[in-house]
């Protein structure tokens, strides 16, 4: 197991010189160049401002309705950096196709649960989610993606939003997906009952 020696904010220089210790910011940049390559490009017509904590969090905020786009990591976060890093890459995800007025679907919080507990392993293999609710999402999401694993990327490819896919376009790159996950995956997370 990889060991967490990153700082939330301070980035010290590497003995070697070339480079910087690991920070929240840096991570979220690997985080990013790592989602993209699985889902294909974010939408960067949205700039990400940083992140912060609050007590609302995690989440994402749009404050001035601008395109602009800030992560907020609840406030134990700060205390607990690999909680820092799940609730950062969970959010990660969301920066891909940012939905601002909260019409996620169970596909995109499945993605993004799956996300993070996928780059959580290399530092706390046995991480999971407290959340019955994601925790269900992302085994949906693991299914989709263990049939298909380029499914979310061909179809972002074509311009389609992740909360905007429908179960036809689901049932068209992965049509041995069962028929109950592929509704499940596109009805809206706060209505759904899992």
């Amino acid at each position: 197991m990889a060991t967490v020696q990153d700082s939330l904010v301070i980035a010290n220089p590497l003995p070697s010189g070339d480079g910087y210790t690991w920070t929240l910011a840096s991570r979220l940049g690997e985080m990013i160049l790592e989602i993209e390559a699985q889902f294909g490009k974010r939408d960067r017509s949205w700039t990400i401002l940083g992140i912060e904590f609050c007590d609302t969090g995690p989440q994402t905020w749009f404050p001035g309705d601008c395109g602009h786009i800030i992560i907020q990591l609840g406030l134990s976060a700060r205390e607990d950096l690999v909680q820092a890093l799940f609730q950062l890459a969970h959010e990660s995800v969301h920066l891909l196709d940012p939905v601002v007025y909260n019409f996620g679907t169970v596909l995109e919080e499945g993605l993004a649960t799956h996300f993070s507990l996928q780059y959580i392993k290399e530092f706390h293999p046995h991480y999971t989610t407290s959340d019955p609710k994601y925790a269900a999402a992302a085994r949906l999401a693991a299914h989709l993606l263990d049939i298909n694993p380029t499914a979310i990327k061909e179809l972002r490819s074509r311009g389609i939003k992740i909360a905007e896919i429908s179960a036809s376009q689901l049932l068209a790159v992965c049509p041995k997906l069962p028929k109950s996950i592929v509704l499940a995956l596109v009805t809206p997370f706060h209505d759904w009952i899992e």
